[in-house]
């Protein structure tokens, strides 16, 4: 609807006052040479012109305006253009209006004054709207990105102040999956970070090491222990700082997040490194640890039970004492090669005690301390023989896998990659040969290397289970990670021993994502304080939030599977549905309108529906939306100030005219102007009167002391221009009334009486056992006009203002008095009071 970001900016103005109208367009041309303004004297109008794609960048509109005011245009603009500008102009001076208007949606509401300057401040706003639009889209992607970037940080962003037990400011999205707690909980106080998060015994030792960093002006890093909303103790790791304003502390800053995982690792790296040891003295084949210089550091039982030496023994000897001469240049270029590459694999024979010769293949692999420095190098040894019966096994395999289309692998006892598929080769990025004859851990995390070999013993002592499923990572060449689902089989030989391992896996990546996403989703529907809810093609829901039971009386499981109309009025449904047509249609994108609830007890609520398509590509699936309870907005829309409206627009209107034709006189010399300044004193003139007469009747009322009713009639027929008019009173009755309020009403009915029946007419005063009237002769109302009469605004005469019984209503409500308009005796007209 914009007309784009250049210099000049185009203005729709809507105003029924045709002349006013003329005046604040050629005044904000004068203002601002970049705005070019449109004039239309009708909303509707308007609403067509924007309809019709007239590229408009900013709306200026009155108020009080016949057929469509300005309050209705607005909606209906926001509707259809929930981002396009619109300044409400006008000279209703009324707060609730305004506040009416900012609740519709409205860009800026500026009050009618006098003067031309008021055209200069109403040129700067309109600017300022648009230049802010335009600005806006950037602003709104900046906004995007910072609100995704805090809500996907695997942890929870804080602001707290440096009190015991840290009462929480804000806390991000993420403490609901750290903690088990809603945000609102712990910035509420509700929760309270210190007592019932952390540990108890955590507490004074955290307490002083932030305290101590705090002290330093130092940013502190402290880990501890917490228990969660369920129960469940966690590990964290927090980093944060200080925020100080003119050097004083005044909060706490910083960013926690779950490292249970990552102590959980830590303590099965100990446990692994106890079963290795236990592992290697446990291996059928012979292992070894040798120092640099050659000598022997760390061997199992199966060297000795290979070569025949003893412990004693082989604890005297070095490498080279196992092997023939002509194998000890082989065993020195395979540790150099080892040293360079990371790891060697070398075939040789093994010289027992007794003097035979085993063909052994041995896997080397240079050590390392935690200084990088070289220590040795480990090796372990595998019969050939055995070897060849495996490759072959293997082989047959490859031949198999290979036209698989899932990456496949398969791992020897040892827990080596032995094989693995083209399709595993494309997935993992390594070349083949880089992965075959290379431990699990290059392509895994050692904790899901772990994982595979618990699975895979559990199936070894399984005899009716030959499958198996975990889920596990991968570790691609190019750094990237990927979530997969491992299905593991054993193969096993006669003796039911493990001869090797074999897994296909399936990225999982993308299901865990919509996982992880449903469950955020889900937390931030039930999060929400309004309805929220789904529902198929049919009608019927598929989905509530708990908010539901407050509003309707049924809860969340009993409103799924049933129809919409079980809560929601069969009109507004059948509404609904025609909203969705034009949804799926493509002529919406979404709806907003208003709805009437029904509780289970049978009562009714006013409320606001918000409704979207859910997605889809060939067929319609359904709707969601959320409602929202509109009842105080109701009463608020029912509280209209009538006296403001008046003073508003129907003073400042001919006010603006005169001066705004004043000065287009003076600057042009043009008579043509004067005339429209005549007409529009005159009718200034006229209301003026009106006007402070009704500005006198508030709605409550001064002292109130008994009045002679006779006597009153008679003062205010005194100041009535009466004419040949006649007075009849009867009226002997004294009432509770605040005595000048009163007489205004009386002089208001006389008058009216005067103006309307006739020169000759007889106006009657008496009182009643309910109160008193007021009658006269003249041609009476009719009843189709007998409840407008008393409406502010009200008349039948050409210059007539309309305000004479407005005042008589606003005086007698203020004495709580009924007032009704009926037909009297003589035919004419009877007001008659209930006190």
């Amino acid at each position: 609807m914009s007309a784009g970001s250049g210099s000049s900016i185009r203005v729709l103005h809507v105003d029924d006052n045709r002349d006013l109208a003329q005046v604040v367009a050629m005044h904000l041309e004068r203002a601002d040479e970049r705005l070019e303004v449109a004039t239309e004297t009708s909303a509707r109008e308007a609403l067509d012109r924007l309809t019709d794609g007239e590229a408009v960048d900013c709306v200026v509109s009155d108020h009080d305006m016949p057929g469509m005011d300005g309050l209705e245009f607005l909606t209906a603009v926001r509707e259809r253009w929930p981002d396009l500008p619109f300044l409400l102009f006008t000279g209703k001076g009324s707060e609730e209006i305004a506040s009416e208007a900012i609740s519709a949606g409205v860009t800026e509401y500026l009050q009618k004054e006098t003067g031309s300057h008021q055209y200069t401040v109403l040129a700067n706003r309109i600017e300022q709207a648009v230049e802010a639009e335009r600005a806006k889209d950037a602003l709104e992607e900046s906004e995007r990105m910072l609100s995704t970037l805090i809500s996907n940080l695997p942890g929870m962003a804080y602001r707290a102040r440096n009190e015991r037990g840290w009462p929480m400011e804000f806390v991000s999205e993420g403490c609901q999956e750290l903690t088990g707690y809603e945000p609102a909980a712990l910035e509420s106080g509700a929760v309270n970070w210190g007592e019932d998060v952390l540990l108890e015994e955590e507490r004074e030792e955290l307490w002083d090491r932030v305290q101590h960093a705090l002290d330093a002006r130092e940013p502190f890093e402290v880990s501890y222990r917490i228990r969660t909303k369920a129960g469940e103790r966690r590990w964290m790791w927090e980093r944060g700082s200080g925020v100080y304003e003119d050097g004083d502390l005044v909060a706490l800053e910083g960013f926690i997040t779950d490292i249970t995982a990552r102590k959980q690792r830590e303590r099965e790296l100990r446990d692994q490194q106890e079963f290795i040891e236990s592992l290697l003295d446990a291996l059928g084949d012979p292992f070894y640890l040798m120092g640099p210089d050659g000598d022997l550091l760390r061997w199992n039982d199966a060297v000795s039970e290979t070569t025949g030496y003893t412990e004693s023994e082989i604890a005297t000897m070095r490498a080279a004492d196992f092997l023939a001469d002509e194998d000890v240049p082989k065993l020195i270029e395979g540790l150099e090669r080892a040293i360079e590459e990371g790891q060697a694999r070398l075939e040789f024979e093994i010289l027992t005690k007794a003097g035979d010769r085993i063909p052994f293949e041995m896997h080397v692999a240079p050590v390392y301390d935690a200084a990088d420095e070289f220590v040795g190098t480990v090796g372990i040894g595998r019969d050939m023989s055995q070897r060849l019966e495996r490759e072959r096994e293997l082989e047959e395999y490859r031949t198999l896998v290979e036209n698989v289309g899932d990456p496949m692998y398969v791992l020897s006892p040892e827990g080596e990659i032995e094989m693995v598929n083209n399709a595993m080769v494309e997935h993992l990025g390594y070349p083949r040969e880089e992965l075959e004859g290379a431990p699990p851990e290059k392509v895994m995390p050692e904790e899901d290397v772990q994982r595979g070999y618990d699975l895979v013993a559990d199936l070894l002592e399984t005899d009716e289970q030959t499958w198996g499923t975990m889920e596990m990572r991968t570790l691609h060449a190019d750094g990237s990670v990927t979530h997969n689902e491992d299905m593991m089989a054993v193969v096993t030989d006669e003796d039911g021993d493990l001869v090797s391992s074999v897994g296909v896996i399936r990225d999982i990546s993308e299901r865990l994502e919509r996982e992880h996403e449903l469950e955020r989703f889900e937390t931030i529907i039930q999060a929400v304080g309004d309805p929220v809810y789904a529902v198929d093609d049919e009608g019927t829901f598929t989905f509530v939030n708990e908010a539901f039971e407050p509003m309707t009386g049924y809860t969340a499981e009993e409103l799924q599977g049933r129809h919409v109309t079980t809560v929601i009025d069969d009109d507004d449904v059948a509404q609904g549905r025609e909203y969705v047509r034009e949804m799926v249609a493509g002529e919406r994108d979404g709806m907003k309108y208003e709805i009437t609830v029904e509780h289970r007890d049978g009562s009714t609520l006013p409320c606001e529906i918000h409704v979207a398509p859910l997605p889809f590509d060939d067929w319609f699936r359904g709707t969601a939306g959320i409602i929202r309870d509109i009842s105080e907005r109701k009463q608020r829309e029912e509280r209209l100030d009538e006296f403001a409206s008046v003073v508003s627009h129907d003073i400042r209107s001919p006010l603006n005219v005169i001066m705004g034709r004043s000065e287009l006189a003076l600057e042009t010399g043009d008579d043509e102007h004067l005339e429209a300044i005549q007409d529009s004193a005159a009718r200034m003139d006229t209301l003026v009167e009106d006007l402070l007469a009704l500005a006198r009747q508030g709605r409550t009322v001064g002292d109130v002391d008994p009045v002679d009713l006779e006597d009153l009639v008679e003062a205010a027929w005194h100041n009535v221009a009466t004419g040949e008019a006649t007075l009849h009173t009867a009226a002997g009755v004294s009432l509770e009334a605040d005595r000048e309020r009163l007489r205004e009403l009386l002089e208001n009915l006389l008058r009216n009486a005067c103006e309307h029946a006739g020169p000759a007419v007889t106006v009657t005063v008496e009182d009643t056992e309910w109160g008193f009237f007021v009658a006269d002769d003249g041609p009476g109302i009719p009843p189709a006009e007998r409840e407008h009469v008393l409406e502010q605004g009200y008349t039948t005469g050409v210059d007539g203002t309309g305000f004479g019984l407005a005042i008589v209503r606003r005086i007698a409500e203020a004495h709580d008095w009924d007032v009704a308009v009926t037909e009297s005796a003589a035919g004419g007209a009877r007001f008659e009071f209930r006190t």
